[in-house]
């Protein structure tokens, strides 16, 4: 048996981590919090937060969407889209009055349902990992954006994970001139989130002309920014 035959039939070592790293995978929150607002990329806890350059490169690897409740400046609970079902309107989650409302930012009393977005990322050369939480019209529209793009490579490539750059543009709110989050598709994967660590050389051709159809402008909207305090 060749050496290559031998290290390929050895099974994985019962040392725990595959079952301690189903504990992570199991997380609303996986890894290090990715958040965008004015312009700029951040990651941490608000008060730990370090910037994140734009242009670094990530793989986004699994999405989910939730209404998140809010209070005392933080999130108490997740109500999670299950696959295939849509998720509840806003209505049906309680809390309609605004009279109960907490205080936001601004001193305006605010919803504590909050409609959200997460992309889960990987760094390919570290397999470091980063969850983008959004809640802003701007940022839940540029994590549609991506998984459009990638439903229409995967008509081709089933197994398809988009490789992306952080980025920032501009958008017209009525309240003027704001900022909202990119992730502009650089690369493709053809693999796994772990095989994809393992080989990232591994890439798909460039997509046909019709999978490069840019996306249509969102409309303007209110917030731009996300306001997440923990």
């Amino acid at each position: 048996m060749s050496e290559i035959a031998k290290r390929e039939s050895i099974p994985s070592p019962a040392d725990g981590w595959d079952d301690t790293a189903a504990e992570a995978e199991a997380r609303v929150i996986r890894g290090s919090l990715l958040k965008f607002a004015d312009w700029k990329w951040s990651s941490g806890k608000e008060k730990e937060a370090i910037e994140v350059k734009e242009g670094r490169r990530l793989i986004a690897v699994a999405t989910a969407a939730a209404w998140v409740k809010w209070q005392g400046g933080k999130p108490v609970e997740y109500r999670l889209r299950e696959p295939g079902v849509r998720m509840l309107d806003r209505g049906e989650l309680g809390d309609n009055d605004p009279a109960g409302w907490e205080a936001g930012p601004d001193g305006a009393l605010r919803d504590p349902w909050q409609n959200t977005r997460f992309v889960h990322l990987i760094d390919p050369q570290t397999a470091e990992a980063f969850t983008f939480s959004t809640s802003s019209g701007g940022g839940r529209d540029c994590v549609i954006n991506l998984a459009d793009q990638i439903k229409r490579m995967r008509g081709k490539h089933p197994d398809a994970v988009p490789l992306v750059a952080l980025g920032a543009a501009p958008m017209s709110t009525k309240h003027g001139r704001k900022s909202k989050p990119v992730l502009k598709v650089v690369g493709w994967r053809t693999t796994t989130a772990s095989a994809v660590i393992e080989q990232p050389e591994r890439q798909l051709p460039p997509p046909t002309k019709a999978t490069t159809t840019a996306p249509v402008a969102a409309e303007p909207v209110d917030d731009m920014d996300d306001d997440i305090p923990f």
